[in-house]
């Protein structure tokens, strides 16, 4: 089993981007292991990858890969490949010369190396044109290739997807779900995808603000946001604020349990996930930590899933197959009962975040 020091370690790692701070950050990533960064724009997910491949001089902090310490070494010395949102292909070179550029410049692999890989990432065929003349997905696979060539000792993806329309994004994701298995190597990609995130993440590490909220296995993270921030960033909706007390909590026509972990009294909010919630029959059989009966206002025909909203205090909206919304004949107007299954509910303080001014 692959330790930690075999991989990269960051330890209070912090940098700074004009009023922005970054950090202190301490962050492992063994080499078996996917870490995603997820965070919304602005939260100094960029700044993070830049510092750590040198391309941006850090404030304070460590930076070891594979137990050596990189922190003063200039980024070709670091054996890190990076590929970018833009993909930052030399226009002036083909795909071919482009790949080849990370080997000649660190004398690593040689050509040949470089031609494999262009046929494992399916663009082959593409090695002698322009980049300018590929398509986004194209270019992707370029610059994941030319990532590569220098055989890196970890490789950092910067929001390689966020540009491409949505049938290749998810061709590209199937891609690098495939490529990271393989790779027995480290892996940072960061993104403000939650869907990405959850299908490319090991393990997944929320910055907002410049700060770590909460870092650990995905699944964990997922399912136990540390606070509010990062519980609406992984899709959790807010059910609304109340009162908690002894153990009840009180919110619009709902009374239910409190949860842990969270506040024992006092305000609170509460969040819930929509796709947690059952409906109609499915609702009638569960148990559940919170009921009632509501109208359904509006069935919006999104895929793969369908949003219900229900006319309800406090207002709720309810994630469903469509094959599920026909076997329990769901229709607008409908009078239907709502459940909220154990454990499905996050409760959290009711406190005020300072605002911090936005990074790159």
């Amino acid at each position: 089993m692959p330790t930690a020091d075999q991989g990269l370690v960051v330890s209070q790692l912090a940098a700074q981007a004009g009023a922005f701070q970054l950090g202190p950050i301490d962050l492992e990533v063994p080499p078996d292991r996917v870490l995603v960064i997820l965070g919304p724009s602005g939260a100094g997910k960029t700044v993070l990858l830049e510092t750590i491949a040198g391309l941006r001089p850090q404030v304070s902090g460590q930076v070891h890969l594979a137990g050596t310490e990189l922190t003063h070494l200039p980024p070709e010395r670091r054996r890190i490949g990076v590929v970018f949102q833009d993909a930052a292909l030399f226009p002036h070179m083909s795909v071919r010369e482009n790949v080849r550029f990370g080997p000649r410049a660190s004398a690593r692999t040689q050509g040949q190396a470089a031609d494999g890989l262009l046929d494992d990432l399916g663009i082959a065929h593409l090695a002698d044109r322009s980049p300018r003349s590929l398509s986004g997905g194209e270019r992707q696979r370029a610059a994941l290739a030319r990532a590569l060539a220098i055989e890196p000792g970890l490789l950092l993806l910067d929001e390689p997807l966020s540009a491409l329309d949505q049938p290749t994004r998810e061709e590209m994701r199937g891609l690098l779900q495939e490529l990271l298995i393989r790779l027995e190597i480290p892996a940072v990609h960061v993104t403000h995808d939650r869907d990405e995130a959850a299908s490319l993440a090991d393990d997944l590490a929320v910055i907002v603000a410049g700060t770590l909220r909460q870092a650990g296995p995905a699944r964990q993270v997922t399912a136990e946001p540390a606070d509010q921030a990062v519980a609406r960033l992984l899709g959790w909706s807010e059910l609304g604020h109340g009162s908690s007390e002894r153990g009840t909590l009180r919110i619009g026509q709902l009374t239910l349990p409190a949860p842990g972990p969270g506040p024992a009294q006092g305000p609170t909010h509460a969040y819930y996930r929509p796709e947690d919630v059952l409906l109609g029959a499915d609702a009638t059989i569960a148990s559940a930590d919170a009921r009632l009966t509501a109208r359904i206002q509006q069935i919006v025909p999104t895929r793969p899933l369908a949003r219900i909203s229900l006319a309800a205090t406090p207002a709720i909206s309810v994630l469903l197959l469509h094959r599920d919304i026909k076997r329990l004949g769901l229709q607008s107007g409908q009078a239907v009962e709502a459940a909220l299954p154990p454990g499905t509910i996050r409760i959290f303080p009711s406190v005020t975040l300072p605002e911090l001014p936005p990074g790159p």
